[in-house]
């Protein structure tokens, strides 16, 4: 077992206690001191210590002078601490920490009023007159069966009665300046509760929930340091936060801070408040939790009118007497409640600064305090700021130059660099005049760019505007500048609004007309950005001799329409860039309601055009507020269509093949670019933004290709012919099935209800299919072929862009038909082989066709109908099918057969589809005659199968060479019957029909 040290002054009396009663054992044995439980404290109740011939081996003293006076030894510390050193109870906490318990040794103060009891003081002091153990502490008169109340005390301690014996004046409540008390909390906090804190009966707060009259942790007796306020915040933890932000969400004044702007007055320092250790606010900086002044909510100073508010925050007493001091308008201004109480409290506020009244709607939350007063039913119900009012909660990092207003975050707290513009970034609510403190504005006054509590004044130089947007300065002096406008077009300038600066020519902060908070009447019907533009640049506006026209380039369309992946960082193309001129410049897009996007966005007159900087360059073209320079280069056409920039790299650039042909605006290339040889941003003269003459409407689209492709133009060595492939053709009529695309007579692709027309088949911006950086045909000599010649697909060897169309023309590949199989020499009318220009091309060609049937390009052969003709142009003596020519040529042409779709289905007949019949001009009609293709099928070698030729030179039967029977009674069968043979034998020989006459 191991023995503990005993105590020194324990040892001491023991060690005296053992001497005396050695010394009179024997008498002692005889003669008991009386009260010898009591003498373990009062010993000098011991007999022996009043016998006179018995001296003591230490100096005896019954009323010693200690550290708190002088008083009976049984109530020094010692005497205690003898017993409370954790031999009898462990309180050895109360003298470790011994600078911070209830103090002892000292006369109690002036408003310390120690009751009484018949004459006697209930709580006694010491000889001294001073404050000791005994004065609270009794081992007398204790209630054993006490649970509530600790032991030891003079009288019980409920719900700190005993404190308030003495310390009544701070029990009074907030009224006479003191924390509340017998106030029941919602839940105890567990920090008080672990440090040993007490509450009342009825979990209310009484003196012990917040100060320990032994081992305290600071000199004020508290449970918990409050050198930051942390004992405040274990109960009022709904207003105890760390920082600005939390502090603004929860609508509180801001604690544990420092503030750069504020600094505490040293005369309230002097009235009893309080900083953090390193000059933080904190609770203690506005409040005392005893005598505080009265009927002041426990604040170190009374804040009637605001007074106590503005004592730190100087800078805002400029809004006395403004049109935001509501104190008259509410009926508040009694004395107690000022004005900064009409828009904030200090705890609870419903939105960041504290905000006392609720909330406008707004996704900003600062905004939201402003509207509050500014809306419908509010306060200043006439000052609201519209539908298109300057934004808030914009990114002012967005702003590339020195910022010199505020921003604020999501929560409302201010920022000095960066934050989000919100409705304080322009306005001071607390000053009407930026540059005069004294200038309060009147009543009735409207207020102007110089005041209406503007942080900046915004004159005739927009100086507010160009605090944060200083790039618009360049706008001075240019076309889009008013005073401009008003010199060089006075009749026109009356179109503008008032306007006081360049900026509020055009945009209103708040109450615009349309997006952009514009000052003028926007145009209708187009996306909210470009109406803006067109508000001026339309026949009856300010800038009627710069209107776009009909055939103007695409607003209001998704950038993804032409390949490009555009985020608000990058921008990244389907088809790589020709030139490598990477990465591509980032340009402003937008969504439907006007505003900038992150991610995608439409194109908008904006995208182009920065309306405030007016570039200079070498020719008009290149300075029209363009955001990339319109140059001889096509820089600015080439960053968003990336797929068009091979068009240099072909005859369609007009520097190789026309460099003196100018286009509507008699510009040539050399003047302009590629790109504004045929195309205008502006004022197109048709479809596609055309720059050439539109000579006719019969086909909007293929007239653009017309006006070079004809007699007179410059490619009028590569006309089209009478004969071509057929425009605005409708696919779905027509039964048939593209991916190619079609168009719209306004220029659009439109794969549900476009129709055909040249760029269907003609990629016109790049020579060869499939090879973009192909320089074949950058020559103004060269020829096409299959391969090549702007086409979509190649129609060489394959005719692959032929089948994309007419699929179910596809199986002649392979066949008889296929003249790469049968005769890969062969030449069609125009010269070309099978190897030059696709196995279609033998007999027929898109462009100056010989015949107009069939777009036909042989030489047609005999034959009684058109149809025959074709056919027979390889099928007679001399040609290339002169060894597979009928014996008996021709069906009757004189007969006339019905044919129906899904031809004449009769009894037992089992037919392979459609037998057609045609007109005098080779048209399938309902009634005509029966030609070479109403049996034969010439693009499929065998009606029983979907399949491609065998790839050589077969010899037919009657299963397959072309015919669309797959009946296994013949051919004939599928018009005539059965008995079809009967009759041919009947009527065509004597034999049969000279026996057995039908009529006599």
């Amino acid at each position: 077992m191991v023995e503990r040290p005993m105590n020194p002054t324990a040892a001491c009396w023991l060690l005296l206690f053992a001497l005396i009663t050695t010394s009179f054992a024997s008498e002692a044995a005889r003669d008991i001191s009386p009260k010898r439980e009591c003498s373990i404290c009062h010993v000098m109740w011991l007999n022996e210590f009043k016998k006179e011939d018995a001296p003591t081996l230490i100096p005896y003293e019954p009323l010693p002078v200690v550290d708190t006076g002088k008083q009976d030894v049984v109530s020094t510390e010692r005497m205690c601490f003898s017993c409370h050193d954790g031999y009898v109870m462990d309180s050895r906490f109360a003298w470790e920490n011994r600078e911070h318990f209830h103090p002892v040794g000292v006369e109690p103060p002036a408003n310390i009023k120690i009751p009484k009891k018949d004459g006697k003081d209930i709580f006694p002091l010491n000889e001294d007159g001073k404050i000791y153990c005994g004065t609270c502490h009794s081992a007398h008169g204790i209630d054993w069966e006490e649970t509530f109340s600790p032991l030891f005390l003079r009288v019980q301690n409920r719900d700190s009665s005993l404190c308030l014996a003495c310390h009544l004046d701070r029990s009074t409540g907030p009224a006479e300046g003191n924390h509340p008390v017998y106030k029941p909390l919602d839940a105890l906090p567990e920090a008080l509760k672990e440090g040993g804190a007490k509450f009342g009966s009825d979990d209310d707060v009484i003196c012990q929930s917040c100060h320990r009259i032994h081992g305290a942790a600071d000199d004020k007796l508290l449970m918990v340091d409050n050198d930051q306020s942390q004992l405040c915040g274990t109960c009022h933890s709904d207003r105890y936060v760390h920082s600005r932000e939390q502090a603004s969400l929860a609508g509180n004044h801001p604690v544990n801070i420092r503030s750069d702007k504020v600094k505490i007055p040293g005369s309230l320092l002097e009235q009893g408040a309080k900083l953090g250790d390193e000059g933080e606010i904190i609770c203690q900086t506005c409040h005392r939790p005893h005598h505080a002044e009265k009927d002041a909510s426990i604040l170190v100073s009374r804040n009637d009118e605001s007074s106590l508010c503005i004592r730190c925050h100087t800078e805002q007493k400029t809004i006395y007497e403004t049109k935001h001091d509501l104190t008259p308008l509410s009926g508040t201004g009694d004395g107690q409640k000022g004005v900064c109480d009409e828009c904030h409290v200090p705890h609870g506020g419903q939105g960041p600064k504290m905000w006392a009244r609720p909330p406008g709607e707004s996704d900003d939350a600062v905004a939201a305090t402003c509207l509050s007063c500014h809306q419908d039913d509010g306060m200043a119900e006439q000052h609201q700021v519209g539908q298109h009012s300057h934004p808030v909660g914009r990114d002012m990092n967005r702003i590339d130059n020195q910022l010199v207003l505020p921003g604020y975050t999501a929560s409302g707290v201010q920022q000095e660099q960066g934050g989000k513009v919100s409705c304080p970034s322009c306005h001071d609510p607390h000053r009407w005049d930026p540059q005069n403190p004294e200038d309060r504005g009147s009543g009735t006054e409207a207020g102007n760019g110089s005041n209406r509590f503007l942080r900046v004044r915004h004159a005739e130089d927009g100086a507010l505007c160009m605090s944060c947007h200083s790039d618009k300065k360049k706008l001075a002096g240019s076309p889009h500048d008013p005073n401009r406008i008003a010199t060089e077009f006075p009749d026109r300038a009356a179109l503008l609004p008032q306007w006081t600066n360049s900026c509020n020519s055009c945009h209103r902060v708040h109450n615009g007309n349309g997006p952009r908070m514009w000052a003028l009447d926007p145009e209708e019907g187009v996306d909210p950005v470009s109406s803006t533009c067109l508000s001026c640049h339309r026949e009856e506006g300010i800038a009627g001799a710069r209107t776009i026209g009909e055939h103007t380039h695409p607003i209001d369309t998704p950038i993804q329409r032409i390949g490009i992946l555009a985020s608000a960082e990058r921008w990244i193309a389907r088809v790589t860039n020709l030139f490598e001129r990477s990465p591509l410049i980032v340009l402003p897009l937008f969504d439907k309601g006007g505003d900038r996007t992150e991610q995608g966005g439409r194109v908008t007159c904006a995208t182009c055009h920065d309306p405030h900087i007016h570039t200079t360059g070498e020719s008009e073209r290149q300075a029209r507020f363009l955001r990339i320079p319109d140059d001889r280069e096509a820089s600015l056409c080439r960053n968003c269509h990336t797929d068009k920039a091979q068009v240099t790299l072909s005859k369609h650039n007009l520097n190789i093949t026309a460099p003196e042909a100018t286009n509507v605006e008699r510009e040539t290339v050399g003047e302009s670019h590629a790109c504004a040889a045929c195309h205008l941003p502006h004022n197109g003269s048709g479809a596609k933004m055309w720059a050439g003459i539109i000579r006719s409407e019969n086909d909007p689209m293929a007239e653009l290709c017309l006006g070079c492709h004809e007699e007179g133009g410059v490619a009028a060595g590569k006309k089209v012919g009478e004969h071509s492939h057929p425009w605005r053709v409708d696919m779905e009529s027509a039964d048939l099935d593209t991916q190619l695309p079609l168009f719209r007579d306004t220029g659009e692709r439109d794969a549900h209800d476009g129709r055909v027309s040249c760029a269907t088949c003609h990629d016109p911006h790049q020579w060869r299919p499939g090879e973009p950086r192909d320089e074949s045909g950058a020559s103004a000599d060269v020829e096409g072929n299959g391969r090549n010649s702007f086409l979509r697909l190649p129609t060489a060897i394959d005719s692959e862009l032929c089948i994309e169309c007419h699929g179910d023309k596809r199986w002649v590949r392979g066949t008889d038909h296929d003249l790469a199989v049968t005769s890969p020499d062969a030449r069609n009318a125009q010269g070309q082989s099978v190897e030059f220009n696709g196995v279609c091309s033998q007999c027929h060609t898109p462009h100056n066709a010989t015949l107009e049937n069939r777009l036909w390009s042989r030489a047609p052969g005999p034959g009684q109908d058109a149809m025959e003709e074709l056919c027979r142009s390889c099928h007679s003596h001399g040609k290339l099918a002169a060894n597979k020519q009928p014996g008996r040529a021709r069906h009757p042409g004189d007969v006339k057969a019905v044919s129906t779709e899904g031809g004449w289905p009769r009894p037992g007949q089992d037919h392979g589809g459609t037998f057609p019949v045609y007109d005098a001009e080779g048209n399938v009609v309902r009634q005509g005659v029966i030609s070479c293709p109403t049996c034969h099928d010439p693009h499929r070698w065998s009606v029983s199968a979907e399949a491609e030729g065998p790839g050589e030179n077969r010899e037919g039967d009657a299963r397959n060479s072309f015919l669309r029977s797959k009946s296994a009674y013949g051919l004939c069968t599928n018009c005539h019957g059965m008995d079809s043979l009967f009759r041919y034998k009947y009527f065509h020989g004597e034999s049969s029909r000279a026996p057995h006459r039908l009529f006599r």
